[in-house]
Parts: structure tokens; sequence; C-alpha cells
């Protein structure tokens, strides 16, 4: 079983599209994309790119396929950006403990990373979002 910091694009689009064991019921291709529409593009993937996408077939990803995907399958953005590097780059996506940068927006820090490596293994990049702080609370 996979979570989502473990899930790939293929694995994210079959829980939503498609046959098999899962989230019940699940919708065809055509129905979820025509609810796969990115808002700022209008772009719409059709049924068989998604069903590529969800064979595990290689395709071309782009900013306006992954907004469309996350409409459709009415998730966050950034859990469809972080399913698609890992699938596509090998990357996962990592939060940074106590990197967060405005605590009352609840702005997130999260940094793409090689699979298998922590955020402890990345002194340089705390060190970055630590200067970032900083100036921010001199004004600098």
């Amino acid at each position: 079983m996979t979570t989502r910091d473990t899930e790939t694009l293929a694995e994210l689009v079959s829980q939503y599209a498609g046959k098999g064991a899962g989230r019940e019921p699940k919708l065809t291709f055509e129905q979820l994309s025509e609810r796969s529409v990115d808002p700022d593009s209008g772009y719409k993937p059709s049924a068989n790119l998604l069903w590529r996408i969800a064979s595990g077939h290689l395709i071309k990803v782009n900013p306006p396929l992954v907004a469309a995907i996350a409409a459709g399958c009415g998730v966050d953005v950034r859990r469809v950006r972080a399913a698609a590097a890992r699938q596509f780059l090998g990357w996962d996506a990592a939060s940074l403990p106590d990197a967060d940068l405005d605590e009352e927006q609840d702005e997130v820090v999260q940094v793409a990373r090689s699979a298998g490596v922590t955020p402890e293994e990345m002194p340089a990049v705390r060190q970055f979002f630590d200067n970032l702080r900083r100036q921010r609370d001199t004004g600098e």
C-alpha cells in the first residue's frame, strides 16, 4: 500500500479512475477527463492521456496537466506535483521541520530531494532557510 509520501502519479490517478480495488466507486477515465480542467489555462487532458498516466506510461508532464489532475481528483496540487516528481524524476518532496517562514499564513517549506535523503542530511538547505528567517525578522 502506498502513502502520500510514496505514491506516484500513476497510483494517484488510479485511485480515482479505472477498474480494480481501491476507492469506490471509481470514475471512468472519461468522467475524470471532464472534471480535470486547469483553472488558469483551461487545459483539459484527454481520457486516453489519463489512462496512459494510470497505466504507468511515459508522458510529458507540465504545470497545466498537474493542475488539471489536481482539480479532477479534488486534491491539493502539491500532492500531484510530488507524485509526478517521484515517478518521473525520482525526487521526493520533504518538509523541513522548523523551516516555516510565516506561521501566521500557514506557509510550508518543502524541498525536492533525492529519494532516501532525509532533511537532516541537508544542512545547507536548512542554513538557507535560517538565513531567510533571520532576514525577515531583522528587516534586512
